[in-house]
């Protein structure tokens, strides 16, 4: 996919010098209707190929989770958001997630962490075959405004990763 990154940041620079004071004072609405949306015209589509029971898969979620007691938690307070992003082991457990994103009520995601980040339910699907394996490693974002850094960076890392590990599916939980 091609990004016009030059054009997006002129853009985007001047969407951040007329927003930040509705971003400041929650005024989220408007800010959200200049956004200047990144618009690509080869994007890439794959068709789902394979079967399930003979494939890797890996959970991609934008719900904000980070493991509360040894990564840092998301820039929550910057109009730019956070392009980086947390690895989550599959080994995890509800209680060790922290939620760092500004943009979403976390009430349900509190009460059953399965609603932003299945994990529960894909080693269950892993247990009966249904999926072939589940990865030892999944990641989590949280809101990102400056796309440039998410494309220049963290996508390519994320990328890197779960082909080295061999994923085949990478399942995304938008938030």
């Amino acid at each position: 996919m091609t990004v016009d990154l030059e054009s997006f940041s002129r853009a985007y620079e001047q969407w951040v010098a007329e927003s930040e004071a509705d971003y400041r004072s929650g005024n989220m609405s408007e800010i959200v209707k200049r956004y200047p949306f990144v618009m690509a015209e080869d994007v890439p589509w794959t068709p789902y190929r394979g079967r399930p029971s003979d494939q890797t898969f890996a959970l991609l979620t934008s719900g904000g989770l980070y493991l509360k007691d040894c990564q840092p938690p998301f820039d929550t307070a910057s109009i730019h958001g956070d392009s980086s992003f947390r690895e989550i082991p599959r080994t995890v457990r509800p209680h060790e997630l922290g939620i760092a994103h500004a943009h979403y009520d976390h009430s349900l995601a509190e009460q059953d962490i399965n609603v932003v980040f299945p994990i529960q339910r894909f080693i269950e699907l892993e247990n009966d075959r249904a999926i072939g394996g589940l990865a030892e490693s999944h990641y989590s974002f949280s809101y990102v405004n400056d796309v440039r850094g998410l494309v220049t960076k963290a996508v390519p890392e994320l990328l890197a990763r779960i082909k080295t590990a061999g994923v085949d599916v990478l399942f995304l939980v938008p938030v």
